[in-house]
């Protein structure tokens, strides 16, 4: 929230003449004891090729002007009175050019390909200090969820563990040189000691809340679930990158390292959301809110409550 207060001067004394209160749009599910709220921390604007098997015509509404495709940078606080962890870290404090070869958006001068850096101010208009969150969970290794690990080569969650998939490590970190977004910043938290990873099926962060491997976009991916009785949100990073995935198989992500473990995991997975009737947060989803599965032929996203 935040309070504008307007001053008028009247005998050197300052009279407030107005108070204009204005309230951001907060996506916000409760599941239990857990309140989970959804923050971006910038934006990226993706030509088509970023997603294998996309009918540009056919969906010409997924399309900016600029000819991208525009998806929030996001992340999520799943916060009681005994936990606060926080899933995804953003891109960092960078922008990023279009490399080389790559289509780029219109405009003059040309936009950037991504922009981080929002992840912080968000955090605050939520009452979340960076010093309140006890886990950083990363749902795989890729710069644009690690950026704010360590961007100046300190842990910037200063006491939080950093956890992520074991198997991400030597494909997407130490295989990649220091310059490459966010690899400096991740082999600074483990030589701080604030790094554990994790290379079982399943794990329970807090009671309520587990991880649950689901590779394909990498190798090391986890999806997050949040379930109190018949409650259950599932977090899910990169396993699902666009909205006509639902129902459209044939449309992978460029960066998928096992596209048909990604698909088949995919698969698997939404049908399983969708028989339980839960409900579903996705780094990448446009409008950055959180969506249930409404069962029809085509399936069709809805808001969640």
């Amino acid at each position: 929230m935040i309070v504008l207060v307007v001053f008028t001067l009247v005998d050197e004394n300052a009279v407030v003449i107005m108070r204009l209160t204005i309230r951001r749009p907060v996506h916000q599910l409760s599941i239990g004891p857990y309140t989970i709220t959804a923050l971006s921390d910038g934006l990226s604007r993706l030509p088509p090729m970023f997603f294998p098997g996309l009918d540009e015509c056919a969906h010409d509404t997924y399309i900016d002007d600029d000819g991208t495709v525009h998806i929030p940078t996001g992340c999520f606080v799943i916060h009681s009175a005994d936990a606060t962890i926080l899933v995804d870290a953003g891109l960092g404090p960078l922008t990023l050019p279009y490399p080389e070869g790559i289509p780029v958006a219109a405009g003059s001068p040309t936009p950037a390909l991504s922009e981080g850096g929002r992840l912080p101010d968000q955090l605050r208009e939520v009452g979340c200090d960076p010093a309140d969150i006890d886990i950083v969970f990363l749902t795989h290794l890729h710069a644009d969820h690690v950026g704010w690990v360590a961007p100046s080569g300190r842990p910037y969650f200063e006491n939080a563990t950093v956890m992520f998939g074991a198997a991400d490590w030597d494909v997407l970190i130490e295989s990649a040189g220091d310059a490459e977004p966010g690899v400096a910043g991740m082999k600074a938290a483990r030589a701080a000691g604030r790094i554990e990873t994790v290379d079982s099926t399943t794990r329970t962060l807090r009671p309520g809340v587990t991880v649950e491997h689901c590779p394909g976009h990498t190798p090391g991916s986890y999806v997050v679930i949040v379930s109190s009785a018949s409650q259950r949100l599932y977090l899910l990073g990169d396993t699902v990158q666009h909205p006509l995935q639902l129902n459209d198989s044939s449309i992978s992500f460029l960066t998928d390292t096992d596209v048909a473990l990604a698909h088949r995991n995919r698969g698997q997975l939404l049908r399983r959301i969708e028989d339980e009737g839960a409900a579903v947060g996705m780094d990448h989803f446009p409008t950055g809110t959180f969506h249930r599965i409404t069962s029809g032929n085509p399936r069709m996203w809805t808001t969640a409550d």
